[in-house]
């Protein structure tokens, strides 16, 4: 004999998204101008992934380019910050902690990046006022001090680690398509394992283009349907 029990389930109250009206648009801007405009960076400067040597040279020879490519890079850091923390609304609701975790290492990893900026664009001034050997050497400073200890662990560390955590709180979020985290995946493999700056970013600006798409269509993952509790006996 097989016994089949129901237990009754009560019905989940539906999703409503966190970003609505007006500010969706804002929201879909701010998720995808930083990674844009970081795009457009490492076009612009194709010898980024070169030796400091070969990217003196490169800059000597394009300072119109090297000034957008920097500016651009410079212009991201807001816009970054600000996708971040929209990207923190789509989360929290259902990762707190680590929706928590993942802002507040990102945005280390932006204060650092501001760092490095500030660096490769005083190497550059060097490098444009005809000080071709004092660029190269604060580029390959070997003896970065305390203070460029302190620089790495937030660019470095911030930038990662934030990362992946994020990576997490969008999995488990509803309001984010699961293409959203594949993505995000694939810039931190080209971008921080491979160091394709072009392709990581261009993976980066395709995660933010597809959380924008969900917050402007109003996207809620639907849950999976609830199971019937199945007790089962023999004779």
């Amino acid at each position: 004999m097989t016994i089949q029990i129901e237990t009754p389930t009560t019905p989940r109250p539906p999703l409503v998204p966190p970003i609505r009206g007006r500010a969706r648009w804002t929201a879909a801007v701010l998720l995808t101008a930083g990674a844009l405009l970081q795009d457009v960076e490492f076009v612009l400067e194709p010898a980024s992934s070169g030796s400091s040597a070969d990217r003196i040279a490169w800059w000597a020879d394009h300072p119109t380019q090297i000034a957008l490519s920097q500016a651009a890079g410079i212009l991201a850091l807001p816009f970054l910050l600000g996708s971040f923390w929209t990207m923190a609304r789509l989360t929290r609701t259902h990762a707190r902690r680590t929706t928590a975790v993942a802002v507040t290492m990102l945005t280390c990893g932006m204060v650092g990046l501001a760092d490095v900026h500030g660096v490769e664009m005083a190497a550059n001034w060097l490098v444009q006022s005809g000080h071709d050997e004092a660029a190269l050497a604060v580029l390959d400073v070997s003896s970065p001090t305390v203070a460029g200890a302190a620089v790495f662990v937030l660019f470095i560390i911030g930038a990662m680690v934030g990362s992946i955590v994020l990576l997490v709180a969008q999995v488990r979020s509803p309001y984010v398509p699961r293409l959203a985290p594949v993505l995000l995946l694939t810039f931190m493999v080209l971008d921080f394992a491979l160091g394709s700056g072009v392709a990581g970013h261009a993976a980066g600006l395709a995660s933010g283009a597809v959380l924008a798409w969900a917050v402007v269509t109003g996207y809620t993952r639907p849950p999976r349907p609830a199971k019937a509790e199945r007790a089962h006996s023999g004779t």
